[in-house]
């Protein structure tokens, strides 16, 4: 196995060569079951183009020029799967010729299955700070054990072991074969490991943290899939809701909310709830408790109001399912700026295309890993029901090493690792409330076993507006990787981030860590994050 051989790497490593002739070297190696299948040296030069997308939720802002380094392709554990398919754990690393010892792992999206540039491009996928290659960190990618023609594909769930790679056994061996290469390369073990993801990437890295403790010393996770097979349940169930309501007028989900409805409800979310911290400026910090029955029409539907089946269909598909006491099973969905936006709708009840039909994410990606990934044996695609307990009970098995929605981090906060999780409050896809939820009662349990406030090494900071990953009409320009390494270093912990975004331009904000949020001091320019402060959450 190649952990041995990292052991012996470590003990006596080779004298290193010149950059370029050490790194030619590596191509066609075999360590145990990891083989190198490409080494060779890159000159200094702008970004490859990205492959599909970034792993951060889109187009990154910036891509400046990248330093010389070595691009390392390998497969790890070839073989052939259950369905008669081959597999391997496909990997890219990076590794500048100016290393500064700091080693990152890129997480992955969606269903995974492609090998994206491994570049450490930057979270959200707003910022315009450089990614990590380009400030000296060695970066890897995967595409976690199994190829795919597109992230909603699901096929691999036929063979018990990619499942089991793509849902965590992956992270431990890409981990280990990745420390391996650059102890080969350079002659020496990273001073600092790292994981940094979006959306299934921040699963990933929560998984990381939760499950490889000795591993990483700093982990961000972005609008984390934490409770993927939860979110894919409710999700699936808000989906279904608008279908239903959409199909009682013959049509479908797609065209059930007009763009004059969204800007209705959008309009009217934010007079309820703009104000909460005491300025009117486009963006929500705090809980929006919003009532839907002041813009719901009183009888005949018409221009000004939502009609009352359309405000019914909102209503119980925010709320989310409920189980005979009233209680939420899965999670609910929070109101919030950009709620009904064409980047929310595109999820949730997908955006009618030109030649008649609809694009849906919820339908292509979410209940396709519902029904093929979760569910063993395989369901067929769920329908709108309250009753949501036997899916509960079909994906149970799954989640259990899918999910990341441990709390026990003591020998990752022991070792002084550092945790900062960062979520849109428009996320359409993963609950922000719920992330608060789990936070908190991640924070609870481990001050419960330590006796240390969790804050101590986890922070969570919710952005309001922003959507996955990034965009929205939220603040996405900030930079969460250098006050992790700062972190890491024994810098104090970030209580917040100085945030700005194209969505409001010449504005900043600051961005608190969860519970407290930004208040208007009442007197300074408006647009000035310096006229704010972090304070607890106003009394609702």
């Amino acid at each position: 196995m190649f952990v041995a051989a990292l052991l012996a790497s470590a003990v006596a490593a080779p004298a290193p060569a010149a950059f370029g002739q050490a790194c030619a070297a590596l191509q066609g190696r075999a360590f145990g079951d990891l083989v190198v299948t490409g080494a060779s040296e890159v000159v200094a030069g702008p970004a490859p183009a990205p492959v599909l997308m970034s792993p951060n939720g889109g187009a990154p802002a910036v891509r400046p020029p990248l330093p010389a380094h070595c691009l390392v392709t390998a497969d790890i554990a070839r073989r052939t799967g259950a369905d008669g398919q081959p597999y391997a754990i496909k990997i890219e690393l990076r590794v500048p010729a100016d290393w500064n010892g700091r080693f990152l792992y890129q997480g992955g999206g969606g269903m995974n299955g492609v090998v994206m540039t491994a570049l450490g491009e930057p979270t959200p996928s707003g910022s315009r700070e450089p990614p990590a290659l380009a400030r000296g960190f060695a970066v890897v990618s995967t595409d976690s054990g199994h190829q795919a023609a597109n992230p909603a594909d699901s096929r691999f769930a036929k063979d018990q072991q990619a499942k089991l790679d793509y849902g965590y056994a992956a992270i431990g061996k890409v981990t280990a074969g990745s420390k391996l290469l650059i102890g080969e390369l350079t002659g020496r073990a990273p001073a600092k490991s790292y994981f940094m993801g979006c959306s299934n990437g921040g699963r990933e890295a929560l998984i990381a943290a939760q499950r490889y403790p000795t591993e990483f010393d700093g982990v961000i996770a972005a609008n984390p899939a934490f409770e993927l097979s939860r979110a894919a349940i409710l999700s699936t169930y808000s989906a279904n809701i608008f279908a239903a309501a959409a199909a009682h007028r013959q049509t479908d989900a797609s065209r059930l909310l007009t763009p004059a409805d969204g800007a209705l409800l959008q309009k009217a979310i934010l007079a309820q709830c703009d104000d909460l911290d005491g300025a009117k400026d486009g963006m929500i910090f705090g809980a929006c408790r919003f009532d839907i029955r002041k813009i719901t029409c009183k009888g005949k539907e018409s221009e000004g109001c939502l009609a009352p089946d359309k405000a019914e269909a909102v209503e119980k598909a925010f709320r989310g399912p409920r189980d005979r006491d009233g209680k939420a099973v899965v999670g609910s969905w929070p109101y919030d700026a950009s709620q009904f936006s064409q980047g929310w709708r595109i999820w949730q009840t997908g955006m009618p295309t030109p030649n008649g039909g609809a694009f849906t994410l919820l339908r292509d990606l979410v209940t396709n890993s519902l029904s093929d990934y979760f569910a063993f044996p395989t369901l067929k695609r769920p329908v709108a029901t309250d009753d949501v307990a036997p899916l509960l009970k079909a994906v149970a098995a799954t989640a259990a090493y899918t999910d990341a929605d441990a709390t026990d981090f003591r020998t990752f906060e022991a070792r002084g690792g550092k945790l900062i999780l960062v979520t849109g409050g428009s996320d359409p896809i993963f609950s922000a409330p719920q992330l608060e939820a789990w936070y908190g009662k991640m924070s609870s349990d481990m001050q419960g076993a330590t006796g240390r406030p969790a804050a101590d090494f986890a922070r969570l900071f919710v952005v309001p507006g922003m959507e996955h990953c990034g965009g929205g009409a939220g603040l996405d320009d900030f930079d969460p990787l250098s006050s992790l390494v700062a972190w890491t270093d024994g810098k104090p912990a970030p209580d917040l981030f100085v945030a700005k975004g194209q969505a409001f331009p010449g504005v900043t904000r600051p961005i608190c860590a969860w519970p407290a949020a930004a208040r208007y001091d009442g007197k300074g320019p408006v647009q000035d994050a310096g006229s704010f402060q972090c304070k607890a959450p106003k009394a609702e």
